[in-house]
């Protein structure tokens, strides 16, 4: 039997863990406990937090709460981060770096092909954040540039190898869930 302080860890640990905003419900579930006494935990766990001058906030968004940064501190992650390195990925640049990890090593003519549209800016972006890497060139005309995944790409995605990737089935079985939903 947990104590009321064992379940504001465990409700803070899950916060942090899970990143986006957790339902009151959902965490009533994981704790076998009811939604009124989840409710109150948080409120006391926010309470505390706030008191102490953290550098988390709990924050309560209709029927879920979420972790989140002190906003008066945004200028000291952006000085550790850089401005524009925190920027996430645009759906562009995910795509090209979904088909150079699964084509690699790929050109850019034929990831413009797959695509449909040029990749110059995705490739210049995945170029500067280190998730892509030059890996020689194409024996043929023009000797274009190949791309493959780089270890800071393994990393970003906690792989071991890019055996690790999903199959195609199981990106469809995701897809198809997700269209479910």
């Amino acid at each position: 039997m947990s104590t009321d302080r064992e379940y504001k860890s465990i409700i803070e640990g899950l916060l942090y863990v899970w990143g986006d905003p957790l339902t009151f419900s959902d965490m009533a579930k994981l704790l076998s406990i009811s939604v009124k006494d989840v409710r109150r935990l948080a409120q006391e766990l926010q309470a505390e937090m706030e008191h102490e001058r953290r550098g988390l906030v709990l924050r309560f968004l209709d029927d879920a709460a979420q972790l989140t940064t002190r906003k008066e501190h945004a200028v000291y992650f952006e000085q550790l981060f850089g401005e524009a390195k925190n920027k996430r990925l645009t759906n562009s640049a995910r795509e090209t770096l979904a088909i150079i990890a699964y084509k690699q090593p790929v050109t850019r003519v034929e990831i413009d092909a797959i695509r449909g549209v040029r990749s110059e800016s995705a490739l210049d972006t995945l170029l500067d954040r280190g998730l892509i890497e030059e890996a020689g060139r194409l024996d043929q005309i023009g000797r274009p540039i190949l791309y493959r995944t780089t270890k800071a790409f393994l990393r970003a995605f906690t792989l071991s190898s890019l055996e690790e990737l999903p199959s195609r089935d199981e990106v469809e079985a995701m897809w198809e869930t997700s269209d479910a939903d």
